[in-house]
């Protein structure tokens, strides 16, 4: 955001492909992301939507053939 000089709701807003960003803004914040090889922490946006699309799963054995296949 600094770089581009735009506030990080802009920055937000071209990350979630936001239609109020003009062209010209979205294309110099992607520029200097891919500059910067920037990418998205998942961790980070989970911390934040509060989900994480996991789930875990408990058996008692995992050698067992029932419950391998059963996770599979």
């Amino acid at each position: 955001a600094k770089i581009c000089n735009v506030s990080k709701t802009t920055v937000s807003r071209v990350l979630n492909n936001h239609p109020y960003v003009s062209k010209e803004k979205r294309e110099q914040v992607l520029k200097v992301m891919e500059e910067l090889d920037y990418a998205p922490s998942s961790l980070a946006r989970n911390f934040r939507t509060n989900k994480t699309q996991t789930i875990a799963i408990s058996v008692p054995s995992f050698d067992h053939p029932f419950f391998a296949q059963l996770v599979k």
